[in-house]
């Protein structure tokens, strides 16, 4: 990945491909999710959470495959989930923040392969003013970094409710290959259904009990997974 901040002198001629297929996720076997995303993704996806073994964060995901490397939902001929991670329609865009800076700039990553000269949207007209494409599109990734944090906050709720309990997923398939995936985190029911009525009434004032139950419900969706692998 090559960031670069974009701006009409490098870049004035550049367009962006459609990305119909999220090429840069063939091989990627989660996407990021943020919690406002829980209730459509779980139609699709199981929806799990992640610890970063350096920072100590939690992260929820969708797992997309049953190991890494592998996304079942990848397709040449098209994603093959209803519903699309917003985050994989953002690329290659991102924000960038400098430190002590209140500002964000937007940032692409220039070496992806959705970014030439001849095909796509435009990053700037012929008068080298940003286009009307590329102004909504800066708007959506930064509405997607401040979903982000209000997505810590939910997950700073379940850590304390202490209601996140480690993990592991093991699958076996109808060809009799068995898949185990570790290092997850899911909310704890039984946790969830012990909790005293201040705990449980905090959750349904800040909204997240509907997160919650669509992150439960989503397990359910470890069968779609398998079921691609199976058709693979």
């Amino acid at each position: 990945m090559t960031v670069e901040a974009i701006n009409q002198k490098q870049h004035g001629n550049l367009k962006i491909k459609a990305n119909p297929t999220f090429i840069q996720t063939e091989n990627q076997h989660f996407a990021p999710l943020v919690v406002q995303e829980f209730v459509a993704a779980s139609q699709d996806y199981p929806i799990v959470f992640v610890k970063d073994s350096e920072t100590g964060q939690f992260k929820s995901i969708a797992l997309l495959g049953l190991k890494p490397g592998e996304n079942e939902f990848y397709s040449d001929n098209g994603w093959k989930g209803n519903y699309r991670p917003e985050a994989f329609s953002l690329y290659p865009f991102l924000v960038s923040q400098p430190e002590g800076q209140d500002n964000a700039i937007l940032c692409f990553d220039s070496a992806a392969s959705l970014v030439n000269d001849s095909e796509g949207q435009a990053l700037f007209d012929e008068n080298g003013v940003q286009t009307k494409w590329l102004s909504e599109t800066g708007e959506r990734v930064v509405q997607y970094v401040e979903k982000t944090q209000v997505t810590q906050n939910f997950i700073q709720l379940l850590l304390e409710a202490d209601i996140l309990a480690p993990q592991t997923l093991t699958l076996k398939l109808a060809d009799d290959k068995e898949y185990t995936l570790n290092g997850l985190y899911t909310v704890d029911e039984k946790k969830l259904t012990a909790l005293d009525d201040d705990k449980f009434n905090a959750l349904r004032k800040t909204g997240a009990l509907a997160p919650i139950y669509a992150s439960l419900i989503s397990m359910q969706r470890v069968n779609n997974i398998a079921s691609l692998k199976l058709k693979d």
